[in-house]
């Protein structure tokens, strides 16, 4: 049957305005309504399930977060008693966090020579790398000057031999040994008292662009003419270089000898363009030093480490060298 076209147009218009006036007039769409959690389906072929409407409604749980693990805390200690320079070393097991925490703590309490103390744990009794070193060592490098030297008597440090072979004229390393001297009273807080000796060796029969230094250290106890203890070569290019090659020396030596001792975080590897006295200073820390002075190397149960039992050569040029008189040069 044809409807016709005018009648079709009428009832297009009429049902729907019939349908909203009778079912849907009174309802408001524009208007947002909350809707009860009971009544929420997370499927339309499924029941209503509480537990999943109410993490879908419930304001507190869309805005709580994961809660992060608490920093255990560390006791400062007693500030009627005058630290040891192994200060919190037994709680570096809580981890670097713990460790800079108490050490923001202690300094905001004044409290400056343990607050170091605590930024040198997480230096030599923590993981090593990472961000916590790097915030320990910025603070060691700033706060570290303003304290008075751990050894406040020179009659009570300790001998340490620092040996130089070379065929260079003694006059030459004049200015080194005084640096030197400097940043080992400052790295070890005047425990260690340094002594030169400087070995000399025959000048190399083929003339070289720059004549080489053997460094090894000696402390009490122990022989210098012994061949086993570690030996670091270097070759300055120049005397402009000199200082800086010799105490990124000193730096590796004193980390090997660290390593021989064990128990402890070594000092980094030392960086492309890195300040070498810097490093020495702030790097090693003072307990570091203490162990090192107490420990003779040969005397160790276990013996040297095989990775200790080398020259190292910090530049390309080696020569072997026949030793004479040896010159002691105190600083």
């Amino acid at each position: 049957m044809i409807v016709p076209y005018k009648f079709a147009i009428s009832l297009l218009i009429l049902v729907p305005l019939t349908l909203w006036f009778v079912g849907t007039r009174k309802y408001d769409f524009m208007t947002p309504q909350d809707i009860p959690a009971n009544e929420l389906r997370p499927g339309f072929a499924s029941p209503v399930n509480p537990e999943i409407a109410d993490a879908v409604t419930s304001p507190a749980r869309l805005s709580k977060r994961p809660e992060q693990p608490a920093i255990p805390e560390i006791d400062p200690g007693d500030f009627q008693i005058s630290p040891g320079l192994d200060e919190y070393q037994t709680f570096a097991h809580l981890g670097a966090p713990s460790l800079l925490q108490l050490a923001q703590k202690l300094q905001n309490a004044g409290q400056v020579q343990r607050a170091v103390l605590a930024y040198e744990r997480v230096l030599d009794s923590t993981a090593s790398g990472g961000s916590s070193q790097e915030k320990a060592q910025a603070s060691i490098t700033t706060l570290k000057t303003s304290l008075p030297r751990w050894n406040p008597d020179p009659q009570a440090a300790k001998p340490l031999r620092i040996n130089l072979s070379t065929a260079r004229d003694a006059d030459s390393l004049l200015g080194t040994i005084t640096t030197l001297t400097e940043l080992i009273a400052a790295s070890s807080g005047n425990q260690a008292q340094p002594e030169f000796v400087i070995l000399k060796s025959d000048s190399p029969k083929l003339a070289l662009p720059a004549l080489p230094i053997a460094l090894w250290l000696t402390i009490s106890g122990e022989d210098p003419e012994i061949p086993s203890l570690t030996v670091v070569t270097i070759t300055p290019p120049d005397d402009s270089t000199l200082n800086d090659i010799t105490t990124h020396a000193l730096y590796r030596l004193v980390s090997r000898r660290l390593e021989s001792i064990g128990g402890f975080t070594l000092p980094p590897e030392f960086e492309e363009g890195e300040d070498p006295e810097n490093a020495l200073v702030n790097k090693v820390t003072r307990l570091g030093w203490k162990r090192i002075l107490a420990t003779p190397f040969q005397s160790l149960e276990a013996g040297p480490p095989p990775s200790s039992l080398r020259s190292e050569e910090l530049t390309t040029e080696e020569e072997d060298e026949e030793v004479s008189s040896p010159e002691k040069i105190q600083p």
